[in-house]
């Protein structure tokens, strides 16, 4: 990997990883304010505020990939489409399941981690196969 593919990996971890803390304790700050004020009317605000470190998780991985080379954004791209084709069969199954088989009710925050799981996981295996 040339020099400049792993100055934009650094920015990459420390803006991705930064985010990901952000949302981290707006969530855990978030949870504990709306649990204790659970009739106050502004709780709905406050259990929102972690989308905003959220969104900026995105703002670091598209600036990631405009920083990355030709190859590098493409081993990206068919990770992340392997990943949301495989986010999608496993829901609709799960999905199907549920009332099938009676298995207890998700919440939709998880298909996010199933996704950033799948896209780890579909990154090193398309890795392998390009480099």
């Amino acid at each position: 990997m040339p020099i400049d593919q792993h100055a934009a990996r650094r920015r990459w971890y420390r803006e991705f990883f930064g985010a990901m803390i952000a949302f981290a304790a707006t969530l855990v700050l978030a949870d504990f304010v709306v649990e204790a004020n659970p009739d106050a009317g502004w709780r709905y605000a406050v259990a929102l505020l972690p989308v905003i470190p959220g969104a900026l998780v995105v703002v670091a991985a598209v600036r990631f990939h405009r920083r990355i080379d030709e190859l590098q954004q493409r081993i990206a791209l068919e990770a992340i489409a392997l990943a949301f084709a495989g986010t999608a069969v496993i829901t609709f199954i799960y999905g199907f399941a549920e009332d099938a088989v009676d298995l207890p009710r998700v919440n939709w925050t998880w298909v996010w981690g199933v996704m950033g799981g799948l896209w780890l996981i579909c990154d090193f295996i398309v890795r392998r196969r390009r480099l």
